[in-house]
């Protein structure tokens, strides 16, 4: 789901119409459906701030300050539908806002890369005679 939305902000930053502070018409999907795109601004915002509960959580449970990947998750997907809220809204400011997603991305790189050289390592701990 979070590839598709960043192909789609990606597709919508290219596609965008040189007018693109004031352009009426709009270039994203069901511009004039109002609602959609409120729920779908206050959705990423909801998504974006449930990170910190759920690190929050976490770090209780755990007794000491620690960020689970939920928490990289929440965030970019969050970011990511603030992102397409921002740019049907034509918010530069906003768009602007949400380029912490790659800073998301590159801490998910690193977790993954992490459980997997750990998951390669003890299959070499038990594979050694």
């Amino acid at each position: 789901m979070g590839e598709l939305l960043m192909i789609y902000a990606a597709y919508s930053l290219l596609a965008a119409p040189t007018t693109f502070p004031m352009d009426h018409n709009g270039f994203m999907p069901f511009q004039e459906n109002y609602w959609l795109w409120k729920c779908i601004g206050f959705g990423g915002l909801a998504v974006f701030q449930l990170r910190w509960i759920v690190q929050w959580i976490y770090s209780e449970a755990h007794k000491e300050s620690k960020v689970p990947i939920a928490f990289w998750w929440l965030s970019l997907t969050g970011s990511l539908m603030e992102l397409c809220y921002f740019l049907r809204q034509q918010d530069s400011v906003g768009v602007a806002g949400c380029l912490g997603g790659i800073t998301y991305i590159r801490n998910l790189m690193l977790v993954y890369q992490k459980k997997r050289r750990d998951r390669e390592a003890l299959i070499e701990a038990t594979n050694t005679p």
